[in-house]
């Protein structure tokens, strides 16, 4: 990632790198238009899925690591402690068939009483946790994006030293969204706060 980084910061005076770059730019135009017109589908309730309990989801504007793993943790932890019956849904990124991902065992490690169910499409994993875990209460991780399933309440994590990912959509920079898109946030949550000096 390093390396990408150096292209999209635009700091660099390379004649290639900043070749690079506007092409990575222009590249982020088609990903734009994508982004926008499946924003419209899902604001229109197309193919948006709601279940009979409350989702709660975590996620993020930005690409990397924003801190949802503690996140999930804490939040999972304190609704196990509200007496909830709650269960964990992600799309399992980097897991194998029979091997969850690191992220997975981390949150098994952390909350070994909390189910927590991999699978790329979460509508059905969320219908599994209601009718064989009888979940009370879904937290969709890194669900931000992940609109086919309706949720009560969005909580949106900003990296301190990174927030809006120079600002500009992927791949010319970090982006997912458009910062606008911040707006059906229920919560923004700013994180590695102690990475970044009072200034």
């Amino acid at each position: 990632m390093s390396g990408l980084l150096k292209i999209i910061d635009g700091t660099s005076r390379s004649p290639l790198i900043w070749f690079v770059h506007c092409l990575l730019r222009l590249l982020s135009l088609p990903y734009r238009l994508v982004i926008y017109w499946r924003n419209v589908r899902f604001d229109k309730g197309h193919r948006v899925t709601r279940v009979s309990v409350p989702v709660i989801s975590i996620g993020n504007l930005t690409t990397g690591g924003t801190g949802k793993t503690p996140m999930v943790k804490y939040v999972a932890q304190w609704l196990r402690d509200c007496g909830l019956r709650v269960t964990l849904l992600s799309r399992g990124y980097r897991a194998e068939a029979d091997q969850p991902n690191d992220e997975a065992l981390e949150l098994e490690r952390r909350l070994p009483d909390v189910p927590h169910l991999q699978n790329p499409n979460r509508v059905e994993s969320a219908q599994v946790a209601i009718e064989e875990f009888a979940a009370q209460i879904l937290l969709l991780d890194d669900g931000f994006q992940h609109r086919f399933l309706e949720r009560d309440l969005d909580i949106v994590l900003i990296d301190a030293t990174c927030p809006f990912g120079y600002g500009r959509l992927l791949p010319a920079g970090l982006l997912r969204e458009p910062v606008t898109a911040l707006n059906r946030a229920d919560v923004a949550i700013i994180t590695r706060t102690d990475r970044v000096s009072a200034e």
